[in-house]
């Protein structure tokens, strides 16, 4: 038996438009389930570019989160949301086969 195979995963879309600046330096953002207080994923992305450069970067994270956001941590330890990325959630979550009406 594979060890993730009781961990069931889920992918959501990171999307956004990275900010404009000299900077060249990477950040690693979190993607943080704002229910249970606990990080569920992360992306490292440049924390600023030359010109315009919009991002979308799929991500695996327990089928099992919440309400979830995307940010870093400040010095003291406290979620600071990234204001300019966004966590999309897909609209069917886990399908389970065909759909349609019962036979009854």
């Amino acid at each position: 038996m594979s060890y993730t195979a009781g961990f069931a995963a889920m992918e959501v879309t990171v999307r956004g438009v990275l900010p404009i600046g000299d900077t060249t330096e990477n950040v690693t953002y979190f993607i943080l389930d704002t229910l249970k207080s606990a990080i569920v994923g992360q992306v490292m992305l440049p924390k600023a570019v030359k010109r315009s450069l919009a991002v979308s970067l799929t991500v695996k994270v327990p089928s099992s989160a919440g309400s979830l956001a995307i940010g870093t941590f400040d010095d003291g330890g406290k979620f600071e949301v990234a204001s300019f990325l966004r966590v999309e959630v897909p609209a069917v979550q886990n399908p389970g086969g065909a759909v349609g009406p019962s036979g009854k």
